[in-house]
């Protein structure tokens, strides 16, 4: 995606974010745009149809129109008719994780992808959120996935933060350390 798109995409998830905050509707246009690409995952006509740039604009209106004009909220089906306006289809994947990252703003949430070297117990996992919101100041969120690699502890992506408490990255630490006073 081109740095133009993701100009765009995030001044429309700005003004979504912003419309969808009016009405209240957040929780409701951030299904409907998960539904929505998970249709486009599953049935590889229908994305071909929304990414289609030689479908016109009016035709693929009225398709998108007839597609869910009675599954989703009418706020996000105005979007993205605004999308198939504008010819920014392409964008609706970046629009959905701009707009999560405003609305976890709003909720002061953040979610963190937490790696643990055998799978925690829910003791463990419970413990770990609760640092971590007594250290942002937030309501946590963790994504777990296991990797033996790291031999044991654990790391916690979160942002733009890295916290590796596992052995292997305190076993790469000293080795630098070594490294740098030999």
């Amino acid at each position: 995606m081109s740095e133009r798109d993701l100009r765009a995409s995030r001044r429309y998830a700005t003004a979504l974010f912003s419309a969808c905050s009016k009405a209240d509707k957040l929780d409701v246009v951030e299904r409907d745009i998960a539904q929505i690409l998970e249709l486009f995952r599953s049935t590889p006509i229908v994305l071909k149809m929304w990414e289609s740039p030689l479908l016109p604009a009016g035709r693929k209106r009225d398709l998108v129109t007839q597609l869910f004009e009675t599954s989703i909220d009418p706020l996000t089906l105005g979007f993205l008719r605004l999308l198939v306006d504008k010819r920014r289809e392409v964008i609706l994947e970046t629009v959905r994780y701009e707009l999560r990252q405003l609305a976890d703003r709003s909720r002061h949430l953040v979610r963190a992808d937490v790696v643990f070297a055998i799978q925690p117990t829910d003791a463990e996992k419970t413990a770990l959120v609760k640092s971590l919101e007594a250290r942002t100041g937030d309501k946590v969120e963790i994504t777990v996935s296991v990797e033996p690699a790291i031999l044991g502890g654990v790391i916690v992506r979160m942002q733009d933060t890295i916290l590796d408490g596992s052995v292997r990255g305190t076993f790469e630490k000293l080795r630098e350390q070594l490294l740098q006073e030999a």
